[in-house]
């Protein structure tokens, strides 16, 4: 426990934007939110969501401390604060190091250098990437011996920054070192409007939605299980296109068998007559592809099993072994030939002695044997 505390503390002191503030404590609720502003705002509509009915108390989203308008001033201020190349005044003299009978006019130019706001103790903000720019100024030394100078400086100028470790800095040259945070996402390309009463600007959309507070669960996730509360239930996931809980790993209606059909509630196919395996009878099993009880009955290889009745039958009568001059024997259901009682030695030329007549008969005459 103080372990798993221990790493959510980490996890939190890392973070760099209120989506990684929220998605490291409410995943599941913060990834729906989101989705919802996407598609043009919160749909209290249950026609047309399949959540988990455990979760509903929780989506009602009625939070005043985590409101869509409390939480867009808090990320406007996060990114103020990020890392980044910032128009600052720097003073021309203590940056070129003049000597004290010299001094430039205007005294400060202005141009862009790194600062803000790191969320690790172990960086700071430091450059990555920086170009020179020049500048006019009057150059003024005293005694004055003549009048002031135009002269022309360079200036290192910051374009790209990045929160780095303090082995890095000593690497780099022309920062100025601040704390800072990683870039967030882009804001409109258009400024923000104006919206109306209980609307909200949208920055991932560019256009103002209705307001809806919401709140988040207290359910930080279950420390016993690896993947903690989902917000669609255990056999569901979010569908960030159609922002509707859609069974796992794909399945679909068209996954299920021809005999079966997708229960939505439980992401589980289904048979379509809705035959239990308990309502078969003796002898029988059920099949769960064929969603039918079949029979699963032994048969000796004399008796095979009769599918329809689900019974041993013998495959022989005594008409069945007359016919192929045998007799028909009840105890094993099978055509037997008892031997000859009366045995010719010999046959006459162009005869032979016959099994199934148990006499001498025409060479003609001879067939196959039967079994």
């Amino acid at each position: 426990q103080a372990h798993a505390s221990k790493d959510l503390e980490e996890q939190l002191r890392s973070v760099s934007s209120v989506d990684e503030l929220m998605t490291v404590l409410y995943p599941e609720y913060w990834k729906m939110f989101k989705c919802q502003l996407r598609k043009g705002g919160w749909q209290h509509n249950r026609e047309h969501s399949s959540f988990d009915t455990r979760s509903d108390d929780s989506l009602k989203f009625a939070a005043a401390h985590y409101n869509a308008e409390i939480l867009k001033s808090i990320d406007t201020e996060w990114r103020k604060t990020q890392c980044m190349p910032r128009e600052v005044c720097v003073d021309v003299g203590k940056e070129f190091g003049a000597t004290t009978n010299t001094f430039f006019k205007p005294p400060c130019v202005s141009i862009y250098r790194c600062g803000g706001c790191c969320n690790s103790e172990g960086l700071q903000c430091m450059n990555i990437s920086t170009n020179y720019i020049s500048k006019t100024l009057f150059e003024i030394t005293v005694p004055l011996s003549h009048g002031p100078k135009p002269v022309t400086v360079s200036f290192a100028n910051h374009t790209s920054c990045r929160c780095m470790s303090k082995l890095d800095v000593y690497r780099q040259v022309h920062s100025i070192i601040r704390r800072a945070l990683p870039a967030t996402q882009a804001q409109c390309h258009v400024a923000n409007k104006t919206c109306p009463k209980n609307h909200i600007w949208n920055n991932q959309i560019c256009r103002c939605l209705a307001q809806h507070d919401f709140g988040f669960s207290s359910h930080l996730g279950d420390s016993d299980t690896s993947e903690g509360f989902h917000i669609c239930g255990p056999n569901k996931e979010l569908d960030e296109e159609t922002c509707q809980c859609v069974c796992k790993e794909g399945v679909r209606p068209s996954s299920c068998g021809p005999h079966k059909e997708l229960d939505r509630t439980s992401c589980q196919c289904m048979c379509k007559n809705k035959l239990l395996p308990a309502s078969c009878g003796p002898s029988k099993e059920f099949d769960e592809d064929k969603c039918q009880c079949v029979c699963k009955k032994t048969c000796p290889k004399h008796q095979p099993l009769n599918p329809a009745k689900c019974i041993c039958e013998c495959i022989e009568s005594p008409n069945k072994c007359f016919l192929k001059g045998k007799r028909f024997h009840h105890q094993t259901c099978s055509c037997y030939r008892p031997p000859c009682t009366v045995r010719t030695k010999r046959c006459d030329a162009g005869f032979y002695f016959s099994e199934e007549v148990c006499r001498c008969v025409p060479t003609y005459w001879k067939r196959p044997l039967m079994n």
